[in-house]
């Protein structure tokens, strides 16, 4: 029998193109959820649920979103959730520990509502090391993208969650805007989580 495995993110779990203006949105084929739910379809159902622009979710304003999405979920399906990237884009001057303090309290309300800690990833997102060559002002951007990483790690450490760390899996990304995942990069993070699936 399958596990469902819902993927609540951005952009990048959108598949967003930002060279596509018509679409704003790469064919179906190249995006990385669409890979990995066909190489895993024998043991996974994927969901994608990505969204432009998401930022963490701001509770408990936004808990009857995330009840809904649970309520799509079995006992032993699995909620994996990849944002951080717009909390720091979306502030000035961009605030790791805000992003984290938003990932704990989104922990937090997994659990009470029930999840299961084995149940619940946590993947940080890729680093935005590169984002300055495109918008210098940006340059704080990088160090703070891996402060929140290190500071979603020492969360799902804490809570016992499980965790992927993709910003040390030198993704490829748009040189347009070093944030978004070129075709390349959407080909390696599907090769990436289903390693990731291996183990979970």
């Amino acid at each position: 029998m399958r596990r469902k495995l819902l993927f609540f993110g951005d952009s990048n779990t959108y598949g967003y193109d930002p060279a596509n203006y018509y679409t704003l949105r790469y064919p179906e084929e190249q995006r990385w959820t669409t890979m990995l739910a066909r190489s895993a379809a024998r043991r996974w159902e994927l969901i994608p649920e990505g969204l432009n622009g998401r930022a963490l979710p701001r509770l408990p304003g936004d808990a009857p979103l995330l009840r809904s999405l649970l309520d799509r979920l079995g006992p032993e399906d699995v909620f994996a959730v990849m944002l951080g990237t717009n909390d720091l884009l979306g502030t000035w001057p961009p605030d790791a520990q805000r992003a984290v303090e938003r990932m704990d309290n989104l922990l937090r309300f997994l659990l009470e509502e029930g999840r299961d800690a084995g149940t619940v990833l946590v993947i940080a997102p890729p680093c935005l090391d590169k984002l300055a060559a495109v918008m210098p002002s940006a340059g704080r951007c990088g160090p703070e993208s891996h402060r929140m990483n290190q500071g979603f790690r020492d969360l799902a450490g804490r809570w016992g969650v499980r965790f992927a760390d993709a910003g040390t899996w030198d993704i490829d990304l748009c040189g347009g805007d070093w944030v978004h995942f070129s075709e390349a990069g959407h080909r390696q993070f599907a090769r990436r989580m289903e390693e990731v699936l291996e183990r979970l």
